[in-house]
């Protein structure tokens, strides 16, 4: 009962949050604050560009791996338009979202989560495709992948902001230079894995790497970011890389820079010429920084912004004031309870066994239990308003490389909501009310992109209790649960993780004791999989490996596999028609020219 009083609580929260409408009447100006411009250097004049030809159809199914050839040898990613001038009901869209970590205007700094703070201005070798989510030709026309290279075969007539000149194979050079800069976070597993980037001629380049890199393809795509194209020769005039007072080294964008406010805003205006790839709806697009989600919320309901990002206990408030939402094409963050009791003593060395090796979740009719106690339809209406899907296998979806079409047959079986059959399995375990299984949930003081998150675990111990469990809530913050973590002291545990990653990369965090922290129910054959899938960038060896890692976690009930859970932003429909956007990308949002106007 306590499952579905929260959940009831959560939602009369959803209408409460209406009363503060009052505040949020009247018009406002679209256009914001003003800040003084930073004059970009001079440059001589750029030429106007032929518009290229038509993209053909997108594969409908995407790769783990980029394809060994690019799927067309010189097909542009986007809708080549020229939008005429006026034609938009505002002239500058603003997208509202929490400011950036690390608010920067040096390529030292732009990447991972925070990259989409300066994602308009740039391009990448290779994008995703927004509607299946496969890699398509951006700026390298062509590719090629080798066991310990990669060749790029990049467009000719590219330009480059303000008439820094034409894009070449050696902006690309040193864009793999900048990603492996000492200062820049992450860089040292780059350093690792490049030996050096090897020019051909002006328009093909080399990635020849120290070892088989199964994920460097997708880092240096507009996947993860980091690798945006940027102007060699904007660099080699200013001597340095920009400070956060100056305007950053030009890209080859639909949008270019124009202005900075720290701490409030970034400014881009659409191209004064006919871009390679696309022509914005929008003349100008602001991103504005608002952390408050009722701050962002009430920006939206008085036309201050276009598009935001809210808190699904927001969204009615919204619809009700006329607003729209869209979410990512692409499944990406996902919600899963980690099992934290079970690790081999030596990774290398399995028959040496456990280290606790007596823990009830040992046993796989506890592990099932625990899943079948657990309502994913009440979590998904109670908190994500019924938007998120059901995960069936962790970190994969039907279009995933290996998908198992038997698995969702499995699922019902072995993972489904079945509180009966849970307390039955705990019973055939040996455990019932005068005995009652006993464990601890960790909860977290923050879960960083998931606001529902302490909601999630709240409502799942409500669910495990209601099935018989003894639940001990252990609350931590996220430094003190990694290092327990990393010093193996939970037992006995379960934990709620949210994540989005490749399949490459779920195998190695949840499926193998190789990751830096071990958080998930460890099998051996698991490990060898994990090895194999390192040591080898066969397409097809990779689609088996990752069938038999699927296999086992559903087999083996490796975890608790919850939802998806879409990538929703909310938006004024008298000035947006439409956003088609992955919602997978490692910063989120992207694509941000594909904003279309509304008619």
């Amino acid at each position: 009962m306590g499952t579905h009083i929260r959940l009831v609580l959560a939602l009369a929260l959803v209408l409460s949050s209406a009363l503060f409408l009052a505040a949020c009447g009247g018009s406002g100006d679209s256009g914001g604050t003003t800040a003084t411009t930073t004059q970009q250097p001079q440059a001589p004049q750029q030429p106007a560009q032929a518009a290229p030809a038509t993209a053909p159809d997108a594969p409908t199914r995407p790769t783990t791996l980029a394809p060994l050839v690019a799927p067309t040898a010189a097909a542009p990613t986007g809708n080549v338009s020229m939008a005429p001038p006026g034609a938009a009901p505002v002239e500058r869209l603003v997208m509202s979202m929490t400011a950036p970590t690390d608010e920067t205007n040096s390529a030292l700094n732009v990447g991972g989560t925070s990259g989409w703070q300066l994602g308009p201005m740039y391009e990448w070798a290779a994008s995703v495709d927004p509607e299946t989510g496969a890699y398509v030709p951006m700026l390298a026309e062509d590719w090629s992948i080798a066991e310990q290279s990669i060749k790029y075969t990049f467009r000719e007539g590219v330009q480059f902001h303000n008439g820094w000149g034409e894009l070449s194979a050696h902006d690309f050079e040193d864009s793999i230079r900048d990603a492996m800069h000492e200062d820049n976070p992450g860089s040292a597993q780059y350093r690792a894995n490049i030996d050096n980037v090897e020019i051909l001629n002006d328009r093909e380049a080399v990635v020849n790497l120290k070892r088989i890199n199964v994920t460097l393809f997708r880092n240096i795509s507009q996947f993860v970011g980091g690798f945006e194209l940027m102007s060699s020769a904007n660099f080699d005039e200013l001597g340095r890389y920009p400070s956060l007072d100056e305007p950053p080294l030009a890209g080859t964008g639909p949008y270019q820079y124009v202005e900075r406010s720290e701490g409030s805003y970034i400014r881009f205006k659409r191209v004064p010429y006919q871009h390679w790839r696309v022509t914005p709806d929008f003349e100008e697009l602001e991103l504005r920084f608002i952390s408050e989600e009722s701050t962002r919320l009430a920006a939206l309901l008085t036309d201050e912004v276009h598009i935001s990002p809210l808190a699904t206990d927001l969204h009615e408030t919204a619809f009700s004031k006329g607003m729209a939402s869209v979410k990512g094409t692409i499944p990406a963050k996902r919600i899963v309870l980690s099992f934290l009791c079970c690790y081999l003593e030596d990774r290398t060395m399995p028959e040496l066994g456990y280290v606790y090796p007596d823990v009830p979740m040992m046993d796989i009719r506890i592990r099932q239990a625990l899943s079948k106690a657990i309502d994913r339809d009440v979590l998904n209406r109670g908190l994500f308003n019924g938007g998120a899907d059901n995960m069936i296998v962790m970190g994969y979806n039907p279009r995933s490389d290996g998908w198992n079409p038997e698995w969702p047959a499995l699922y019902d079986r072995n993972f489904a909501y079945d509180p009966a059959g849970a307390t039955a399995l705990l019973a055939e375990a040996g455990y019932g009310p005068d005995n009652p299984y006993e464990m601890s949930v960790i909860l977290l003081s923050a879960y960083r992109g998931l606001p529902e998150g302490q909601d999630v675990v709240l409502a799942s111990v409500d669910m495990l209790q209601d099935i018989g469990v003894k639940v001990n809530i252990e609350s931590m913050d996220s430094a003190t649960q990694g290092a327990r973590a990393r010093n193996l002291e939970f037992d006995n545990h379960l934990n709620l993780r949210q994540t989005s990653s490749d399949l490459f990369t779920n195998v190695f965090i949840y499926g193998s004791q190789w990751g830096r922290t071990p958080g998930v129910f460890i099998i051996p054959r698991l490990n060898e999989l994990h090895l194999a899938a390192r040591a080898t960038m066969d397409q097809a060896q990779h689609t088996r490996i990752f069938r038999e890692v699927g296999d086992i976690m559903v087999a083996q009930n490796q975890n608790i596999p919850l939802l998806w859970i879409p990538t929703v932003v909310l938006y004024n429909p008298d000035v947006v028609g439409e956003w088609v956007f992955p919602g997978s990308m490692i910063a989120l949002y992207s694509h941000f020219d594909n904003v279309k106007a509304a008619s």
